[in-house]
């Protein structure tokens, strides 16, 4: 069962990457001909409903992974994604692959299965009590606030990072939630205790979607798969030893080796988000004056002209020249000079 799930967690990752690269499209590239409408419009666009089909179908694959497997096991391997986006993003940019692109890539998967295996060896599956629950809703809460706050406050690339943390971190406590509820529906059926799970459990969702929805809009896919494969994992990981107890017999060397492994891919992640261009978050440039070709030539806008004329004439009347008189060319000033020496 361990495998199947790590199965379906790989292709969640890779649906919910692929969802990300739609939505960003449909948010920065709207059709030809046809003018930049509200923010509304774009979710009724074609493209921007089929990333949210996979990722609706992402989600249901994540909910069946973690009822096959432990939350340590399932949530790592959404690193996978960041594969799929960059490569999408080269392929969208026709760019190539670049070596230190590739040996990113390679330390995400390699650092990512490495840790997965480990948390499969030393990881069993527990019961979510309502105190876990609880501190875990308290915990992440104070951490979507702050990224919220955080993200309303800043602008460009900071933005872009602050509401992807937010959104990851709200998805790192979903997968505790998910299995609290379907816990609970199995021992107790409809209750109230129940209810009050799927309530939290939508609001994360709400939240992590519209902070995801922020940081898309801020940034390319690639910078927000990555940040959200980070701290979702890490999330759902330190909710899972701190919180649920999923690793009794934890040793010391086994926890270094799976943090190094963890260190490796986020060195590989951090890599392809300092690599990954940002077209949309360049600060825009100072006003200038549009330049109008004439010929060779170009000459500035009629305003500037204007003035510059008026300067001219000033200079000239200080001089005691007349302000309709052009001033004469140098070389017709040598050859006056000359001709007077001549004679």
């Amino acid at each position: 069962m361990t495998v199947l799930a790590m199965v379906l967690a790989v292709l969640d990752a890779c649906g919910y990457a692929a969802g990300a690269r739609l939505q960003h499209q449909a948010l920065h590239q709207p059709p030809r001909g046809a003018a930049v409408g509200p923010r509304k419009s774009v979710f009724r666009r074609p493209r921007w409903l089929a990333g949210l089909v996979l990722m609706a179908s992402g989600a249901g694959l994540h909910v069946t992974a973690l009822r096959l497997a432990p939350v340590t096991v399932v949530q790592p391997l959404g690193v996978s994604g960041v594969v799929v986006s960059v490569l999408w993003g080269l392929r969208a940019r026709r760019a190539r692959l670049g070596a230190a692109t590739g040996i990113a890539l390679l330390a995400v998967v390699l650092g990512t299965g490495a840790f997965a295996t480990l948390a499969a060896r030393i990881t069993v599956a527990t019961s979510v009590s309502a105190t876990a629950q609880l501190r875990a809703g308290l915990l992440v809460l104070a951490m979507v606030a702050g990224c919220t706050g955080l993200a309303g406050v800043s602008r460009g690339r900071r933005r872009c990072l602050a509401a992807a943390i937010g959104a990851g971190s709200s998805y790192g406590c979903m997968s505790v939630l998910i299995r609290a509820a379907g816990e609970e529906f199995t021992t107790s059926g409809v209750s109230p205790v129940l209810c009050g799970t799927l309530a939290a459990l939508a609001l994360t969702v709400l939240a992590g979607f519209w902070l995801v929805q922020k940081a898309q809009a801020s940034g390319p896919p690639e910078v927000t798969v990555g940040c959200l494969t980070l701290v979702d994992p890490f999330v759902a990981v330190a909710i899972g030893i701190g919180l649920l107890g999923e690793a009794p017999g934890l040793t010391p060397v086994t926890g270094l080796a799976g943090l190094a492994c963890w260190a490796i891919a986020f060195a590989g992640v951090l890599q392809i988000t300092r690599s990954t261009p940002f077209p949309h978050l360049r600060a825009p440039s100072p006003p200038q004056e549009r330049a109008v070709t004439d010929g060779p030539l170009t000459r500035p806008r009629h305003d500037v002209r204007r003035t510059l004329d008026r300067f001219d004439d000033l200079c000239l009347q200080t001089a005691g020249r007349p302000a309709s008189a052009p001033d004469p060319a140098p070389e017709t000033e040598s050859r006056d000079r000359k001709r007077k020496r001549a004679r």
